[in-house]
This record gives structure tokens, C-alpha cells and sequence, in this order.
């Protein structure tokens, strides 16, 4: 088979492998030393991918590199600067990298320590063969210390490594180099950088996610069993967010993705790549200062840590403590992640790790109501209806373990078991309804207590390898994934302390005292349980040289249990409200992809993918005996192009989509309507219809040298075919962001600038809403309502200065207009939330 092979300058040379011993290896490097190349050159290489690093040391020395691409992937160098011999700098970029090299007429042929020292010889007509190494399943490639802002390879839609040309569906990755750059801490934040995602406030401190009209529902750990993830649609309770000190980057495929996915709607899902132990000593420390006293520090270590190198661990310690724009508020969030990789032989590796974090909030609403009409208040961002007693306690604990096992050099065979377990208790203090345009009253104090708790198992094995067949290569993925989520909610009734209107012009003028004992539990969700499992298949097959066609299927099982009970005032007797005990029988849904390469570096794709997401609480009538609704079914087509440029340094795309989701909830006109919060509503039928289209455009990488960009476009319709309207109104038509970085050149090298800019066009909400006296009786109900928010840009500035090989400093400014805008639309009520206003952050970092 020909592989893949990479060089600097001229034209590709193939090379071919022979057994060498350990003398002559030794023998030719300390030839090497005395090569008539010997010349001190000044050489300037950053930290970033070992790929990138040797085409960069060949543009700088002369040199040309021949290689096959598999011994360099998912490898990386560290930075080699000053005046040295190119053999010098050589040495110094393979520190670690488990190769070493020998130079025949200016050409650099790297060879592997791993799996025996190899004689290659140059001919035009040989093969090449690449060392074999344990690939974690899910893994994709590490993105850390490549200094890209776009990966190699990534494992969300395919299980196992894949380039993003070779995947046909639309994937974006927020690689490590970004994380920095732009100061991500959590997933929140990451998200609002991913194309053709936007990002709502659903609370205080929990945000969804919504792809092409749809909410993403569904998350990954390192492309293992799906889980849920922590929104109001798909969270079970769970009210974990994921801080980015964990993880090397993010993936996030748009569309259907059932296959690995599981249930949800048709928007994408979302994998999140820990963090590896390298095997070289490595110690990383941030501290940030910003805004609204904003602070975060972070230190990673990492490196060997006995059995010559087959034992290799890695310990992140993260501490935020912050305050926001919003009065009242303030977080305070300490993490400890620590994870062990061993070689337990020469085929087997065992990976096992933890995670810990706690979160303490003040303030629990930076929302604030409008008129009853729609009309906006107009008030001060800093407008906080919270109080500084209000705060919520939360602790978050995960563990995982894998085993990846290598058969021989084409199989290999992962299993995978994650358990998470948050839980968090809240003291709340908020507003209810909205402002009467006329009086200005309407708006009054409500705060209660709840406490609530989830578990998730999660467990993944499969096998995959690549086989020939009609002299072609072809991939096989089979195994299966097993998800339980066990969760309990309860809350008391409102705070006897609660009463009285709010000024929210003035909120500091209406005193709210804290309400010291709280009333008892009053709501109870329990059980509250999901199970989902099932097998899957994805096949790859070569048709011809160039085309390339995708199978797969999941074969897929559902259970959901779920009581809701109220009790008495003293919460001495329990009265059941809702009971929901569903199964779903086997769903299968399939996937198809065809692959057709244009050329070395260009694709064209087409996909075919589904998805089923259960309405276990929309119930069939009759009232008291109707059943839970059949699951709605999704779809996605998507075809486009993608490109992988300039050997893997951009990857761009362009494509076209369109999303229908069918057997949606519609209200039944022959009965009367009942709902429970979050229970078992009745009454309904399958029938509803949504449609969404448009176009994805993305850029990623290093466009030209020493300017990286991350670039994209989306353009996207939907609607609801029932009612007419859109089905997500708070999805822009338009959306484009943009961030870049460039190297100055010269004596500013030190220097790095950047800056970026996210548009999007305007969004809308409508409905009906009240307004309340001071005890919380309803004044005024149905007041119509609509309202937009207009198209809005928010521009941000990047300056990164390296003081020396260790150290660097960086300077990130966002919003720099200082735009006031919604970055959420909620109701008349509630659930609007500001966009931040201008603010700073400073962040020194040092690597040894």
C-alpha cells in the first residue's frame, strides 16, 4: 500500500524499510554530526506539530525532509531557536518523538527507533511502510504545542482517526491553540467560537447550544458512549460545565448523528478530547487577570514517570475566581484532573483518570424581564434582581478508564468505561413577570430552595482495522455503547420572604433580607432515569483510487422512568402528579457517505445521516390513559467540498444541508390540554414537520506563513410547516466569525497581533406574557408580545508578546465597541441576558 509521504521542497520521493542494528544507527548519527551541512545557520522554530516544524527547518536550512507521514502524526516539537548546525536543530525537534534520521545529498530521511532501526533506501518505484503505534479510540490527534488552529486528525462521526477531508459531514475543531488564544475557560465559551453555532442562556450559568435550528443534545468524552449533556433539553438534572483545562480540543459535527450519538435532534453532537500524558517533561502555568476582577490561574504537568518511559502521567490543577458586569454575581470554581497512561505491553495500554471540581455561585439570575408588550426596559447591563445570598454549592466528580489493544498492525480492539457524577444545591433569589408600560409595577420577588443530583454510567467497546480486498484498502468499525443516567430534583415553594414588587429600575431600593429557614420540599422528580444502548457498524470502503463509500448503522434501545410527586405544606404526605415508564422497541437508524478526491488536497462529499429523539413526557389521549407519543425521527443530506491544503496546515469546506424532522408533538384539538411542569402533558399526536437548509463555510489554519485564521459562514432557513413560522426564531439567518493571528515578521517576531469579529443578523421572540401583585398573584395574563434583536457585530483584539523561550505574555480585549446588545432573547418575563460589555484580559504563561 502507498502511504502517504511528506517533504519540503521538490518533488516526493518514496522510500523503502530494511532492518538496521543498533550499532550502525549509532554509527550514523555521529556521521551526521560531521555532515558537510555542518554550516551554523540561525534557526527560529515555535513549538507546534512535528510535521510542521521539519517543513519549516527544511524552508530555513535547505534541507529536504522525506518521510511517511505516519511516523510524524500526532507527534509534536518543541521550540528550536538560535544559531546552530541543521543536524543540531534536527536532533532537538525529534526529542522525544521515537525517531532519528540520516542525511544522504541534502535529503533527510527519518527513521524509527520504535520498531527497529531502518535503512532507506531512495527509489522512485519502492513502498513505504510507517511505524505502528497504539492510537487511543476516540482520540483523534493532539492538538496541543502545534501552535494550529486546525487539527490533524479528528475521531467525532468515525470512532476512530479521520481527516476532516476524509469525514462527509461538517465538523469544526476548537483545537488548544485557539483555547489560549482567546481565553476559553469552560465549554460556554468555546462553543460561541464554533461555525454555525449559537449559544442562549438557558440560566444563570447553563447555556445550549443550537446547529441549523436544532439544539445539540448530545456529548462525548473521547469519542466513547454518548451522554447527556448539561442544557435545559438534555440535561437530566445534570448541571456540570466542562472546563477546558481537561481537554486538548473540541469537536463538533452539525447535523444527524445518530450513528455514535444516540438519541437527539438533528443538530450534532459534541466530542471533547481529554488531555494525554506526554511522553517528555512538560510544565505549563497560566494566570489571568481580567475585567470585573476576573481571575484564573492553571498549571499542567506531565512527562514520564518510571518504566523507561512506559509509565507517563499528567496532573491539571485550574482555580477561577471572578465577578461579571452583572451586580450580585461572582464565581468561585477550583479543578483537579489527573490521569495515568501505561504500555502494560508491547500491543496493550491502559489509561485511567479523574477529575474533580467544585463550583460556589453568588447571585442566581442575570436575566431581567421587558414590558408586558415586548418593549425594551432599557435598563443598565450591571442591573442585577439578584442578592448576594442567593448562591448555589455544586461538586462534580468523573473517572474513566480505558484499555486500547493493538491485535497486530491493522486491528485494534478499545473499551472504554466513564462514570460522571455532579450534584448542586441552590438557594435561589430571582423576579417573576413582567412590566406594565402604564403603572411600571408588575414584577415581584421569587426565590426558592432546590437541590438536585445526577449519575452517568457510560460504557464503549469496539474493534476496528483496516483490511485489503480487490487490491483496494477499506476501514471496519463495529461495537456497541451502553448509557444510564440515574437523577433526582426537588424543590419547596416559594420563600414566605419573597413578596413585594421590584423596582427593577432601582432594584437596590426594595430590600429582600435572606429568608434564613426555607420552606420544606414541596416537588420531587424521582426516579427520574434514562437507559439507552446499542450496536453500531461503519464501514469504509474503497471503490476505486480515488472514491470512497461510507456504510454504517446503529441498532438502538430506549428506556425513561420518571415520577413527579407534590406534597402537603408540612411535605408530610406525597401526592403523584405524573408518572411516565416508557420503552422505545429497537431503532435502527442508518448513515451513508460517498468520498470522491478531486485531487491529492480537494474532496467532494455527499451524506445521508438520521436520528430519533423520544417525547416520553407528550402523552396520546385520552386524558389519564394516553401513552407516550412515538419518538420524532430526523434526517440530514449534506454534500459539498472540502480542501486539505498546503499539507494538512488548512482545512476548508463548503456545504450544503438540508434537515428534516417529522412526527413532532402537535396539541390534540379533542381533548383538553393538562400539563405538568416537566411531567407527563396531555394531550397530543404525532404529526408536526420541520424543515431547515442553507450553507456552511469554513477556513481553518495557517492561511499563509505565521498567519493562522479561523474563518466561517452560515446561512440557514427553517421552519415549522404546521404553523408557517420559523422553528427557531433565535437562530440568525446569517452568521460569519471570524478570528486570526499573525507573527510579525523581523525584529517584532516576538510579536503576535490579532483580532476577530462575530455578526450575526437579527433574532425574534413572540408570545403572551403577565405581570404580578406583591404577594404574586397574576394581575394580567396573555399580554401579547414580540420583539427583535437587532443584527449585531461584536469585534475582539489579540496581542501575544514572547519574552523569551519560556515565557510569554498576552492581552485579549472583547467587545472592543463596546456593542450593548441580548446575546438571549427569552420572554416579557424573563430570561433575557446582556452580552458582555468591553472588557480586558491579561494572561502570562510559562512552559519548561
Amino acid at each position: 500500500m502507498k502511504s502517504k509521504r511528506t517533504r519540503s521542497k521538490g518533488a516526493a520521493i518514496e522510500v523503502k524499510p530494511a532492518r538496521w542494528s543498533q550499532q550502525v544507527s549509532a554509527l550514523v548519527l555521529s556521521l551526521v554530526v560531521a555532515h558537510a551541512y555542518a554550516k551554523p545557520i540561525a534557526v527560529d522554530i515555535p513549538a507546534q506539530s512535528l510535521a510542521q516544524a521539519l517543513v519549516t527547518l527544511g524552508q530555513q536550512t535547505g534541507l529536504q525532509m522525506v518521510y511517511s507521514a505516519d511516523l510524524v502524526n500526532g507527534k509534536w516539537a518543541p521550540k528550536v531557536n538560535g544559531t546552530m548546525e541543521p543536524d543540531q536543530a534536527l536532533t532537538q525537534l525529534l526529542i522525544g518523538a521515537g525517531l532519528t534520521f540520516r542525511i544522504e545529498n541534502n535529503t533527510v530521511l527519518l527513521i524509527s527507533t520504535r520498531t527497529g532501526d531502518t535503512d532507506i533506501d531512495i527509489d522512485a518505484d519502492t513502498m513505504v511502510i510507517g511505524e505502528t503505534n497504539i492510537m487511543g479510540q476516540g482520540m483523534g490527534q493532539a492538538t496541543e504545542n502545534t501552535g494550529s488552529y486546525t487539527p490533524g486528525k479528528i475521531s467525532v462521526g468515525s470512532k476512530t482517526p479521520t481527516s476532516l477531508k476524509e469525514t462527509p459531514q461538517s465538523v469544526s475543531v476548537i483545537t488548544r491553540q485557539v483555547i489560549e488564544d482567546r481565553q476559553f475557560a469552560d465549554l460556554n465559551d468555546a462553543m460561541k467560537a464554533v461555525p454555525g453555532v449559537t449559544v442562549q442562556s438557558s440560566t444563570y450559568r447553563i447555556q445550549d447550544f443550537y446547529s441549523r435550528g436544532f439544539q445539540i443534545q448530545n456529548i462525548q468524552l473521547d469519542g466513547a458512549a454518548p451522554m447527556a449533556l448539561g442544557t435545559t433539553a438534555g440535561s437530566f438534572y445534570s448541571s456540570n460545565i466542562y472546563d477546558t483545562s481537561e481537554f486538548d480540543h473540541v469537536e463538533v459535527l452539525r447535523g444527524a448523528s445518530a450513528l455514535f450519538g444516540g438519541t437527539g435532534d438533528p443538530g450534532g453532537i459534541i466530542n471533547l478530547v481529554r488531555k494525554r500524558p506526554l511522553d517528555f517533561y512538560q510544565i505549563k502555568f497560566t494566570a489571568s487577570a481580567g475585567s470585573w476582577d476576573n481571575y484564573r490561574s492553571e498549571l499542567d504537568v506531565t512527562g514520564p514517570l518510571g518504566f523507561d518511559g512506559k509509565l507517563r502521567g499528567r496532573l491539571v490543577l485550574a482555580y477561577t475566581d471572578r465577578q461579571y458586569f452583572v451586580d450580585n454575581r461572582a464565581t468561585d470554581k477550583p479543578l483537579v484532573y489527573g490521569v495515568l497512561e501505561a504500555d502494560v505491553s508491547a500491543n496493550t495500554m491502559l489509561t485511567a483518570g479523574i477529575r474533580f471540581n467544585k463550583i460556589h455561585e453568588n447571585g442566581t439570575t442575570s436575566a431581567v424581564p421587558r414590558y408586558s408588550n415586548g418593549a425594551d426596559l432599557g435598563l443598565s447591563r450591571s442591573t442585577g434582581l439578584s442578592t448576594k445570598w442567593a448562591y448555589a454549592d455544586g461538586f462534580a466528580r468523573e473517572y474513566f478508564a480505558k484499555i486500547d489493544h493493538r491485535l497486530n498492525d491493522d486491528w485494534k480492539l478499545n473499551f472504554t468505561y466513564t462514570n460522571i457524577y455532579d450534584t448542586i444545591n441552590t438557594n435561589n433569589a430571582t423576579t417573576l413577570g413582567s412590566v406594565n408600560p402604564v403603572t411600571g409595577a408588575g414584577v415581584t420577588r421569587y426565590g426558592t430552595y432546590v437541590t438536585q443530583w445526577s449519575e452517568q454510567d457510560l460504557w464503549d467497546v469496539n474493534l476496528s482495522g483496516d483490511f485489503n480486498l480487490f487490491g483496494l484498502r477499506h476501514r471496519l468499525v463495529v461495537g456497541g455503547d451502553y448509557q444510564e443516567i440515574d437523577s433526582r430534583w426537588r424543590g419547596t415553594g416559594r420563600f414566605t420572604t419573597a413578596g413585594g414588587t421590584v423596582n427593577v429600575f432601582d432594584p437596590n431600593s426594595t430590600a429582600w433580607n435572606d429568608p434564613g429557614t426555607r420552606p420544606v420540599f414541596s416537588r420531587n422528580y424521582s426516579p427520574n432515569s434514562q437507559i439507552q444502548y446499542g450496536l453500531y457498524a461503519n464501514l469504509r470502503l474503497q471503490l476505486a483510487e480515488p472514491l470512497h463509500l461510507v456504510l454504517g448503522a446503529r441498532a438502538q434501545r430506549y428506556k425513561f422512568d420518571q415520577t413527579y410527586k407534590t406534597s402537603n405544606a408540612t411535605g408530610t404526605v406525597w401526592t403523584e402528579q405524573s408518572r411516565v415508564d416508557m420503552r422505545e422497541p429497537t431503532k435502527v437508524t442508518p448513515f451513508g457517505g460517498i468520498v470522491y478526491d478531486l485531487t491529492d488536497e480537494w474532496a467532494l462529499y455527499a451524506s445521508y445521516a438520521e436520528i430519533f429523539k423520544p417525547q416520553q413526557n407528550l402523552l396520546s389521549g385520552p386524558i389519564g390513559s394516553g401513552t407516550p407519543l412515538d419518538p420524532m425521527i430526523g434526517k440530514t443530506y449534506e454534500f459539498g467540498i472540502k480542501g486539505e491544503l498546503f499539507g494538512g496546515a488548512v482545512n476548508t469546506s463548503l456545504a450544503f444541508y438540508y434537515t428534516k424532522r417529522e412526527d413532532q408533538a402537535v396539541q390534540d384539538p379533542n381533548y383538553d390540554a393538562t400539563t405538568v411542569l416537566f411531567g407527563g402533558n396531555c394531550c397530543y399526536f404525532n404529526g408536526g414537520e420541520t424543515v431547515s437548509r442553507g450553507i456552511d463555510m469554513e477556513i481553518s489554519g495557517e492561511v499563509l506563513p505565521d498567519w493562522m485564521a479561523m474563518a466561517s459562514y452560515t446561512f440557514n432557513i427553517n421552519k415549522n410547516h404546521d404553523s408557517g413560522s420559523a422553528l427557531s426564531t433565535i437562530t440568525p439567518k446569517h452568521l460569519a466569525k471570524f478570528f486570526s493571528t499573525y507573527r510579525l515578521p523581523g525584529a517584532l517576531r516576538n510579536f503576535r497581533v490579532g483580532g476577530g469579529v462575530d455578526i450575526q443578523s437579527d433574532t425574534h421572540v413572540s408570545g403572551t406574557a403577565s405581570t404580578y401583585d406583591n404577594a404574586g398573584n397574576v394581575i394580567q395574563s396573555g399580554v401579547p408580545f414580540e420583539f427583535t434583536q437587532g443584527g449585531y457585530a461584536v469585534w475582539n483584539a489579540f496581542v501575544d508578546y514572547r519574552i523569551d523561550e519560556h515565557w510569554n505574555v498576552a492581552f485579549n480585549a472583547n467587545n472592543l465597541f463596546d456593542k450593548k446588545y441580548y446575546q438571549t432573547v427569552g420572554t416579557s418575563t424573563c430570561c433575557n441576558y446582556y452580552g458582555d460589555p468591553k472588557n480586558f484580559m491579561m494572561t502570562v504563561r510559562a512552559t519548561y
